[in-house]
């Protein structure tokens, strides 16, 4: 398991910012552009703790396509949603096209409610749009000593196994558990070999190749470590067929169960004046139904360190388990600041200008 980033070419630059100074900034940005503050904090809330984790592919960056579709009325950036139906421990939301962040905080909360209450909850939400990283919502659930499932569509970029046309998203799956601070354990995964922003943030560092392993076809099929070529191209399924398998799933638990647009229904958005009608499934467990908290928690961190006590190879120093190096990261980066490469700090930064919004410096 690995966390390295391919070199980046020596005219690649990053630019260091506090975790509150780039939230702050970024915050004042959509505000200026006149979302509810609220809104604004739980959007900001997300990518800045994506980035912190060193998930770059889903921090800040994604501010920009945000941006613009607001401006280019994509977004209805003062919409929370509301809820269409319910049952037992099922629920139907519809996002009205509001932020994806935003429709996931209102569900997060009624999926915590519902399984307090049930047990177990299962809230799909519909009409909604990208929502980030999807263990920030993972593990606002463990964080209420839930087990967190949650999972989204997305628009089609990835063909099916032995296929160059594509018809399903990316389409991640995230889960975690409830454990302790020496085993905790938390899964966050897009249903390709890697997370299609990867490929942007390789631009973004000015590096001109990805390796291999990250399975990307260039725009006529074939196999490719252009970055260029790659981000005309498209990412392959995790483990062939497997891959495409759990895509489909996410697809049917999350648009087809919605009632909403799936695989060639969504819209692939360059200009971001379109509807997308993306759908998210959270599920939560009380794992407290089936036998005391403190036991299932020591059950996870027995499990962990009987996983990350097997001999490493002789590659590496240990043996990992999902969600270890993300912790260490966001340690390291809440000590030293976020890197933010400089491309995408200059298209921060022509947006600020325009709206007359202040920059922080680095450091």
């Amino acid at each position: 398991m690995s966390n390295e980033e391919p070199a980046a070419n020596v005219d690649a630059v990053n630019l260091c910012f506090t975790p509150k100074s780039l939230h702050d900034f970024c915050h004042d940005l959509l505000v200026a552009l006149g979302c509810p503050p609220a809104h604004a904090d739980i959007v900001v809330e997300s990518l800045v703790a994506a980035n912190l984790r060193a998930v770059d592919s889903h921090g800040v960056q994604m501010l920009i396509p945000y941006i613009q579709r607001i401006k280019a009325k994509g977004t209805d950036i003062q919409s929370e949603g509301r809820v269409v139906s319910g049952s037992g421990g099922c629920l139907l939301y519809d996002g009205q096209n509001g932020f994806g962040q935003v429709i996931a905080d209102r569900c997060i909360k009624l999926t915590k409610n519902i399984a307090d209450e049930s047990g177990i909850s299962i809230v799909v939400a519909n009409r909604s749009n990208h929502f980030g990283a999807a263990a920030y919502w993972v593990e606002q659930l463990v964080q209420s000593n839930l087990i967190g499932i949650v999972m989204s569509n997305a628009s089609p970029a990835v063909a099916p196994w032995q296929s160059n046309s594509p018809r399903l998203g990316t389409n991640p799956i995230s889960v975690g558990v409830p454990g302790t601070d020496s085993g905790r354990w938390l899964l966050d995964m897009a249903t390709t070999t890697v997370a299609l922003g990867k490929v942007s943030h390789a631009a973004n560092l000015n590096q001109d190749s990805i390796p291999p392993e990250w399975g990307f076809l260039d725009s006529a099929g074939l196999a490719t470590t252009s970055t260029r070529a790659a981000l005309l191209g498209s990412p392959t399924p995790i483990g062939g067929y497997k891959g495409t398998g759990l895509a489909m799933m996410v697809e049917m638990l999350c648009a087809v169960l919605s009632g909403d647009n799936m695989s060639l229904e969504v819209p692939v958005d360059p200009i971001g004046d379109t509807t997308l009608g993306v759908s998210h499934t959270f599920i939560a467990i009380d794992p407290g139904r089936f036998m005391p908290l403190k036991l299932f928690r020591e059950r996870v961190s027995q499990l962990v360190e009987m996983v990350k006590s097997a001999d490493p190879t002789n590659e590496i120093d240990e043996v990992l388990v999902a969600g270890d190096i993300e912790w260490r990261n966001e340690v390291t980066r809440n000590k030293s600041g976020i890197p933010i490469p400089e491309r995408v700090w200059h298209e921060l930064s022509v947006i600020a200008e325009d709206l007359g919004v202040n920059r922080p410096e680095p450091g």
